[in-house]
């Protein structure tokens, strides 16, 4: 299939990187390169200073997710990963569970929790990366081959949530090579209609 990109700018931000030309630079970087790899390559491209980590832009301000791989540890119980994540990324008690409810009601995570993250099955492991990568609230998202593993279903629930993300500012670079590619992803974000639970903080 033909390589396809889909970039939703933020309309909130200020920060230069998030320029119209500096996203599409991302987006051809990530096709060509890979997520991380772009990550680095893009950097000075948009101004920044290459960090340690290998990324110019602050850790908490980028989050990539490829839905072709799972980075969560497989002998853990799905909870465990998310606080695992919010340990890493220093999130108070209060922004953690905020978050962990919003994004496992949006993505239909809430029953699955307490499971091991290894009886999951792979579009439900694809979500709960997902749901990991949003859970900083990162001011962008890369998101690689973003339906490899999901069902119509799951993709769904997926553009949905990233959507309600991107309402409260974050811009989003999305990039696929395989099938089903983009089809899923809108090229503009539409208003969100996640459950009404979901929204509650």
């Amino acid at each position: 299939m033909t390589a396809s990109t889909v970039i939703w700018r933020s309309r909130t931000a200020a920060e230069p990187w998030m320029r119209d030309r500096s996203l599409t630079d991302l987006a051809a970087f990530a096709l060509e390169l890979g997520g991380r790899a772009a990550l680095q390559a893009w950097a000075p491209s948009a101004g920044q200073a290459v960090s340690p980590a290998g990324t110019g832009v602050t850790p908490d301000s980028v989050a990539y997710v490829h839905g072709g791989r799972h980075d969560l540890w497989w002998e853990f119980t799905l909870e465990a990963s998310f606080r695992w994540q919010a340990h890493l990324c220093r999130l108070r008690p209060d922004v953690y569970q905020r978050r962990l409810h919003r994004l496992t009601c949006a993505l239909g995570l809430e029953g699955v929790l307490q499971r091991e993250v290894a009886s999951l099955t792979h579009g439900t492991r694809a979500l709960a990366d997902l749901a990991v990568a949003l859970l900083q609230e990162p001011r962008l998202l890369l998101w690689e081959e973003p339906f490899y593993y999901m069902s119509q279903e799951e993709a769904l629930r997926a553009v949905r949530a990233v959507e309600a993300e991107h309402l409260a500012g974050m811009a989003l670079v999305a990039v696929a090579r395989e099938a089903p590619g983009l089809a899923d992803l809108p090229s503009e974000p539409r208003r969100p209609h996640l459950r009404r639970r979901c929204l509650a903080q």
